[in-house]
Parts: C-alpha cells; sequence; structure tokens
C-alpha cells in the first residue's frame, strides 16, 4: 500500500535488522516473504538506506538526507543494484550482470547490496546461475530477494538464504487506508480481508464484480441456512457465471471461509472486525441458530473446500460437495 510507511507496515522487521546492522550480523542472503502490500521492496530499501546511511540517527534509522541515502532513494548508488523482471521473467543475463558486478569491488565503499524483485519469476536457468552466486558469497555482498509466491522458489535457493515472513496487516489499519484512497467502506471492509494491496484492492471492484458475489454469496449462504435445495440451482445460475477464471474460483472460496469466520465472531461477539458487514444481521441471526460444534464444523468445511480446489477438482464439484456437507 502507497499511503503507509515501511516503519508502519513492519515496525518489528525494522527493529530487528536496525539491531542486526548495528551489530555487524547482516547475514550474506535473505528472502523477503508476504502477499502483495506488506513492504517487502520498500524494506530492501530500509536495509540499504541503513546499511550505507553516512548519519544514522540515535535511535538506529537511517537519516535519510545524507548523499548516500539520496542516491539509494532516487536509485543511483552505485553499490546497491536493484534487478526486476524485465517482462514476465527474470533472465539469466540479469544474474550473469549481477555476477559480473560483484566481481567488482564496491565503487565506493567496501559493501555492495543486491536487491532482486518478483524472485519467483527468475527462469530455471537464471535460477540455477543465482544458486551458484549465492553458494559462494563474496564477503560484504548482501543479497536481499523478493517474493509474494515463496512455493515458487527452488529449495536449493531457500536453503542458502534467511527466509523472512512478513507480517499481515490488521485489515482495521488496511480499511482505513482503502477509505482514504476512496474506497467506499463497507467495500473497504471486505477488501481489507482479502488483499492489503490498493492497486490489488482496486482491480478486484472493477465491473462491481466483487460486490456481485458477495450478494450472490449472502444469498447462498441464507439457503444453506435454512437447509433449502434451492442453494444448489443458485449455484449453476447466480454464482459460476461469475467465477470464470481459477482466480475467481479462489477468491470465491476465502470469501465463502471468510463469511463462516464472521459467523464465529458474532456467535462470540470477538472484536476482531467484521469481513461483511454489510449482512451483519443476517450473520448475527444466522449464529444464533447454529450450536457452537455446528459452526466450527461450518469453518472447517469452507477450509477444506479451498484445499481441494487446489487439489484442480472443478470449482462446480466443489461447491456442490460443500453446499452438500453444509446444508445436512
Amino acid at each position: 500500500m502507497t499511503n503507509l510507511t515501511i516503519e508502519q507496515l513492519q515496525p518489528k522487521l525494522i527493529m530487528q535488522f536496525a539491531q542486526i546492522i548495528a551489530r555487524g550480523q547482516m547475514a550474506h542472503g535473505y528472502l523477503l516473504a508476504g502477499a502483495q502490500g506488506l513492504g517487502k521492496r520498500q524494506l530492501a530499501h530500509w536495509i540499504a538506506l541503513r546499511l550505507f546511511c553516512q548519519q544514522v540517527t540515535t535511535d538506529g534509522q537511517p537519516c535519510q538526507t545524507c548523499p548516500e541515502c539520496q542516491r539509494i532513494l532516487t536509485h543511483n548508488h552505485p553499490d546497491v543494484i536493484e534487478i526486476k523482471p524485465e517482462g514476465k521473467s527474470i533472465k539469466i543475463a540479469d544474474i550473469r550482470y549481477l555476477k559480473q558486478e560483484v566481481a567488482k569491488s564496491g565503487m565506493e565503499s567496501s559493501q555492495r547490496l543486491f536487491i532482486i524483485e518478483d524472485a519467483d519469476r527468475l527462469t530455471a536457468s537464471a535460477a540455477n546461475s543465482l544458486l551458484k552466486f549465492l553458494e559462494e558469497p563474496a564477503q560484504n555482498v548482501y543479497a536481499i530477494l523478493c517474493t509474494s509466491n515463496k512455493n515458487q522458489i527452488l529449495p536449493t535457493i531457500l536453503s542458502r538464504l534467511q527466509v523472512i515472513d512478513l507480517v499481515p496487516l490488521v485489515p482495521q489499519i488496511v480499511q482505513q487506508q482503502f477509505e482514504t484512497a476512496g474506497i467506499l467502506p463497507q467495500q473497504a471492509q471486505l477488501l481489507a480481508h482479502l488483499t492489503s494491496d490498493l492497486t490489488v484492492a482496486q482491480a478486484l471492484l472493477a465491473d462491481d464484480w466483487l460486490m456481485q458475489v458477495s450478494t450472490k454469496l449472502a444469498a447462498w449462504a441464507q439457503k444453506v441456512e435454512q437447509h433449502d435445495l434451492e442453494a444448489f440451482v443458485q449455484i449453476q445460475t447466480q454464482i459460476l457465471p461469475l467465477l470464470g477464471s481459477r482466480q475467481q474460483q479462489k477468491i470465491f472460496l476465502t470469501l465463502v471461509g471468510l463469511w463462516y469466520q464472521d459467523l464465529l465472531s458474532c456467535r462470540y461477539q470477538l472484536e476482531t472486525g467484521l469481513c461483511f458487514g454489510a449482512y451483519e444481521n443476517q450473520l448475527i441471526q444466522a449464529s444464533t441458530t447454529l450450536t457452537t460444534t455446528q459452526l466450527l464444523m461450518q469453518a472447517e468445511y469452507a477450509i477444506q473446500a479451498q484445499q481441494i480446489l487446489e487439489q484442480n477438482i472443478s470449482c462446480q464439484n466443489v461447491l456442490e460437495s460443500l453446499t452438500l456437507k453444509l446444508i445436512a
């Protein structure tokens, strides 16, 4: 998200890296992993600033005003090399360039830092070439890889890096930022449980798709609560026509899981913030008609449905099977 600083996004990691760098304990390589909007790129740049800053503040922060900081902020520092995908992937030529730079001594300092964005988009040949670089680290040369898809990184590369999983943001904070960007409160409340990235949120709102899907989900859930077999018809006629892509299917099942989390929150009056605040009355009413065991089982079924979809089972089969379990 563009409106939050890295200090707001990842305060604990900022403190940890400030201490690590102050003690001279930087590892050779790190993998910053997490969903879009959590601050991976910003954290990598903060580390660069802290490593090279000439006027570190008393609380261990880079000053962001000295010549070194200014050149990093404008992407003009000769000893901070950034690599990102050109087109759809990071190619072996990019890694060869990195290796050539490693072979040189620091242009203006005794250390060098390489930042690789979207590291999951390395081609196979580029990944293998990078692996050789990581196996033979040069002194005072540091590498930071960023990824939103840790499972797409070669295990051999993972084994040579310290993996840092970025902490998800509190939905209420994300919601506030979305609202500041002009998204309506009820939409922002829902989106904050799906993503912390403003660009992704705005894409989900395109063509009113997300709100249409949410409306259909609430109507389907009501039929399920009433043990009405009409829920099966709604899957065919109302829901599946809106789920044209695999990504949309995954999002819908994520929303189903969030619906049943909201039921639990309503039942136990948890102060975690609802996802479907627009349907609070329906959720409260439904939660009072179910036992604790039923609520927990329904939430479990929703989670299982997400896992089954990942096994390449058709969305129709997954939704019909889920509906059958929920109505029973």
